[in-house]
């Protein structure tokens, strides 16, 4: 563009330009004083629409669930001060679970960043707030820098491991006057892997007798899941998934056992198919302690460990071949040499695999039973495509085991941070940036609680989610660990809740009552044929205490 086709515009115009340049569509955040320019813009803007949650904390689950539900980031506008520490939460478990979410944030005029003057939302340090929960920090200084710092922003968002960004801007600097032209856009290429280490994986491959595959996070998206399969189909060899890496290969695939819970245990049915196996290929996981058990998962060696991350290589289990690259070209890679002959010398049979998942998925004990029948319950009601997002609640514990997920980015869950109250918000974000696919949320009533305003961003823009509430008036996993820790003595774990459904009806949302699986089902379904929000109260009574 030339110098004559430049035009001056404010820095809140450049920032929302910029955004647009990079494809941004939906922008959630809640205006505020300080951030009166971009909004501003945002009036003006026939690209990007404006999403309002009651809460910041809302903000960013909403756009975390953007991410999760298609792979492109999210993008969360925050007000200083407060705004950015209501924030935190929410960034802390995009960066705990690899989510590519954008939070920019304005911060006081430049001459009183970072000191005490009393003015509104002034922190000492709130750069230093957002850098533990994101990969990438900025602050910007003058209005010209936005353009390029949105670029380097979003580049670094595709670079390595899928994590969030914070870019920071004075309020002065989104009022001051810069000519922008061509704005730039941030691009990264997928790293590849290097050619000698595919080839010392392929030749474990063919020394081997009978391989294992343990399937991660970094294996859910529509690119890599279907490789994922086509390999595992290939070698003969069973694919595992973590609780993150549910969705990554269709739970009812031949050569998929499912997701071994929310915590590996020694007597898991998918143990044989580890201890049976003379190689490991985990691709997309970190192996963490909560993972493995602190490295007790008995994983057969040796192992080709294949992350985006090199942080993650060789620190729990000893690695024969670490790739440090995009899964999606690795796979197609070591495809390309299993195809040329780089075979193991025997495959399980889907017959050993399916009496495995059968079992995997049966519940263990009278317990799981009673869980199982509700996740079962879910299951026949929503479609295979339904996108579920989860909270830290009981019902979701056992769901990553009994919950058969059949398709990539249709299962969501707080696993890295754990926090308490992002399924509704996450529910939220996911369906606006899939509109074509059913959202069911799924919550404890202790967790909902922490959220529960974002009713109010569901009715105002007629969001169309199932809102599934679990009720037993408890803290159940905590009064649970009370229990086995401490017998008999409980202590702020059972709660005083409202009335869901007459919550809901203050919100002038349609909501029910499920007192059985059967009830819980027929509802889920009704509920996937509105075209607005609907929650659903479940009474439960599963524990003993």
């Amino acid at each position: 563009m030339g110098d004559k086709l430049k035009r001056k515009v404010r820095g809140g115009t450049a920032l929302v330009k910029a955004l647009e340049a990079h494809g941004v569509r939906t922008i959630f955040g809640i205006p505020g004083v300080h951030t009166l320019d971009a909004y501003d813009a945002l009036y003006d803007s026939d690209a990007i629409t404006t999403i309002l949650p009651r809460h910041e904390q809302g903000a960013g689950y909403m756009a975390d669930g953007w991410y999760r539900a298609t792979g492109r980031p999210g993008v969360a506008l925050i007000v200083t001060g407060p705004g950015v520490t209501n924030v935190v939460t929410a960034a802390g478990e995009a960066f705990a679970d690899s989510s590519r979410v954008l939070f920019v944030a304005t911060n006081l005029e430049r001459k009183y960043l970072d000191t005490l003057e009393g003015n509104l939302h002034e922190i000492t340090d709130q750069m230093g707030v957002m850098r533990p929960v994101t990969k990438w920090a900025r602050r910007v200084m003058s209005a010209a820098e936005i353009p390029g710092a949105v670029a380097e922003a979003f580049a670094q968002l595709h670079t390595g491991r899928p994590r969030p960004v914070y870019l920071e801007i004075p309020i002065d600097v989104m009022a001051e006057e810069v000519e922008i032209g061509d704005l730039p856009v941030g691009e990264a290429a997928p790293a590849a892997p290097d050619p000698a280490q595919i080839a010392e994986a392929a030749d474990l491959i063919a020394a081997a007798n009978r391989v294992f595959i343990l399937a991660g996070g970094g294996c859910v998206s529509e690119e890599v899941g279907p490789l994922l399969r086509e390999l595992a189909h290939e070698l003969g060899a069973p694919v595992c998934t973590s609780l993150m890496g549910k969705g990554s290969i269709p739970e009812d695939d031949d050569y998929a056992v499912g997701a071994f819970g929310y915590r590996w245990s020694p007597d898991s049915p998918i143990a044989p198919l580890m201890t049976g196996s003379d190689l490991t290929i985990a691709i997309g996981t970190g192996l963490g302690v909560r993972t493995t058990a602190e490295g007790t998962m008995p994983l057969p060696t040796p192992l080709i460990h294949i992350d985006i991350d090199a942080h993650e290589i060789g620190r729990r289990y000893p690695t024969a071949v670490g790739i440090v690259a995009d899964a999606a070209l690795t796979l197609r890679a070591l495809l390309d040499t299993v195809r040329a002959g780089k075979r193991p010398k025997s495959r399980w049979s889907p017959e050993e695999v399916r009496q495995v998942r059968e079992a995997n998925f049966r519940p263990a004990d009278a317990r799981a039973e009673a869980y199982a029948a509700y996740l079962h319950a879910l299951r026949q009601a929503a479609p295979r495509n339904a996108i579920v997002t989860c909270d830290m609640t009981m019902m979701c514990y056992e769901a990553v085991r009994y919950f058969p997920v059949y398709e990539p980015r249709t299962f969501t869950f707080p696993r890295g941070f754990g926090t308490l109250g992002s399924s509704l918000p996450t529910a939220l974000g996911a369906k606006l940036a899939r509109p074509d696919r059913p959202v069911v949320s799924l919550n404890g009533d202790g967790g909902f609680q922490f959220t529960m305003q974002e009713l109010g961003a569901a009715a105002h823009h007629r969001i169309p989610v199932a809102i599934v509430i679990f009720n037993d008036s408890t803290h159940t996993a905590v009064k649970v660990a009370q229990r086995r820790a401490y017998p008999g003595r409980y202590i702020d774990v059972d709660l005083i809740n409202p009335d869901y459904v007459k919550l809901a009806g203050a919100y002038g949302i349609e909501a029910v009552r499920a007192e059985s699986p059967a009830a819980l089902g027929e509802a889920v379904a009704a509920a996937l044929r509105r075209d607005h929000p609907v929650l659903i109260d479940v009474p439960i009574t599963l524990e003993r205490y």
